[in-house]
């Protein structure tokens, strides 16, 4: 049975800014602030931690640390770093391994009596770690103007340097402890710029992972600011929208830097202003995952809500693992779609994913009319509906391993909603199923190229009522289907 998720609140104004920005991403279905572990009555995990496809990001706010400005800029930074980056990966490695050797203990709230919704405890989950600092930046602008103007305002990049010569570098980061798991620290700056760019789950992982791969492995040494490295993973991209950071020599054993005016250089480029472009496009899609996402966290779904909220969890992480590249063509064909559609016209479209190979949508639009007895009525008709959709498309796409079905009323005077199904098809069909699609095919004018359906008057049974159970078995009404 599906229950409301209640979330602990945020402790400071910083806090809640980065869970407000987060939740952006990663939406509330996947985001929660201030998780607990049952130690001394409750004590809290971390600022943030969110959990996606097995994986897992710990965030450590440390934006109430202040640079003390009035002191002068060597001891400012020395404590500011010791208050900021140090106390966070202290806190950070120390979540890690609670979370790894007690991955049961951890709960929504400090009384400890709503445990986390997922399970955290495969030995194979992913960890990444991440200090999120505020207040930094107008300093950091002016100490690097004195020495040249032009200056974003970011931290600058060392990655090789140990705390004892950080410490005497002003603003200045390095790879905080080498023999430990790799902690992203970024400023206010870099953190806004990162959830804009990087605006989906699978992207920013993707991007987390590729930064620890090149300052661990590829040998990436000196980088400007956060801003120029997702400059470079933007820049270079595989064939499923991914970006990649990789050491430009040619044995990849040499030590690499990236330039300060990488970000600049990239700002202004045609790939920025296409990637833009994208980023736009998916808001649509953002939307629809938004709406989903906040309806099983509030425990208000409109259908399957006798079912456990991973279920639903596993069926929206299919739409919101689609990168910006993906989505923002989903979301183009799936709202195109719509907007063609006449209102009480049945009408589907195919479309398969370009970040996850395998994985088809079939975007089906449902009409509604007045003889409906009720909403619900209509809905379970449309599911019905759906399920021929989903038997007709693995039939006539056998290399498709994950179907997913969307299904939607029509525009106009309809009521709103959407149901979505998640089916594996990774299995062949059996000739009976075959058999089974090639006739729903025909009866039904689903996903074949007949522009007018032909049925036997054999097939149908004269005295069946308008708004009875088609009689060869779809689980539409009569009139609806064979009629």
């Amino acid at each position: 049975m599906l229950k409301p998720l209640i979330k602990e609140a945020s402790v400071n104004e910083s806090e809640r800014t980065l869970a407000r920005i987060a939740e952006k991403t990663f939406f509330s279905l996947w985001s929660y602030p201030s998780l607990f572990r049952d130690v001394d009555r409750g004590k809290e995990l971390i600022d943030l931690t969110v959990f996606f496809n097995n994986t897992l990001i710990l965030f450590s706010d440390k934006g109430h640390v202040v640079f003390q400005n009035d002191r002068p800029t060597d001891i400012a930074w020395r404590r500011w770093y010791r208050g900021a980056i140090k106390d966070s990966a202290k806190q950070l490695h120390g979540a890690e391994s609670f979370v790894r050797n007690h991955p049961n203990r951890i709960f929504l709230n400090q009384k400890c009596q709503e445990p986390f919704p997922f399970d955290i405890s495969s030995s194979e989950l992913n960890i990444h770690l991440v200090c999120v600092t505020r207040g930094i930046g107008s300093a950091a602008k002016a100490y690097f103007d004195s020495i040249e103007p032009g200056s974003s305002g970011t931290l600058a990049c060392v990655f090789p340097l140990d705390e004892k010569a950080v410490l005497e570098r002003p603003f200045i980061v390095n790879d905080v402890d080498p023999r430990k798991t790799f902690i992203h620290v970024f400023d206010e700056t870099a953190i806004d710029l990162l959830l804009k760019e990087l605006a989906t789950p699978t992207d920013f992982i993707s991007y987390l992972k590729s930064k620890e791969n090149a300052v661990r492995k590829l040998k990436l040494k000196v980088a400007g600011g956060e801003e120029d490295i997702l400059a470079l993973y933007l820049q270079n991209t595989d064939d499923y929208g991914y970006g990649m950071i990789k050491n430009p020599g040619a044995d990849f054993s040499v030590p690499f830097s990236i330039h300060e005016s990488m970000w600049r250089f990239y700002r202004n480029s045609p790939l920025y202003a296409l990637r833009y472009a994208r980023i736009k496009a998916g808001a649509g899609w953002n939307l629809v995952l938004k709406r989903f996402s906040d309806c099983v966290v509030d425990a208000t779904v409109g259908e399957a809500h006798d079912r456990p909220l991973l279920e639903h969890a596993k069926v929206i992480q299919a739409l919101a693992s689609e990168n910006v590249l993906s989505r923002s063509y989903l979301g183009e064909q799936l709202f195109e779609k719509y907007e063609t559609v006449e209102e009480f016209a049945r009408s589907a479209r195919l479309v398969k994913s370009l970040s996850t190979p395998g994985r088809m949508y079939v975007f089906l639009f449902f009409p509604w009319d007045e003889d409906y007895e009720d909403y619900k009525e209509y809905r379970s008709e449309r599911l019905s509906c759906m399920q021929l959709y989903a038997l007709v498309a693995q039939y006539k796409y056998p290399e498709i391993k994950e179907l997913i079905v969307f299904g939607s009323s029509t525009k106009g005077d309809t009521p709103g909603s959407e149901t979505i199904l998640a089916l594996d098809v990774s299995y062949p069909l059996t000739s009976e199923e075959r058999a089974d699609a090639q006739k729903v095919m025909q009866r039904h004018n689903i996903l074949n190229d007949i522009t007018q359906r032909t049925i036997k008057r054999s097939d149908i049974n004269l005295n069946t009522g308008r708004n009875e159970k088609c009689p060869c078995g779809s689980g539409l009404k009569y009139k609806k289907c064979c009629a």
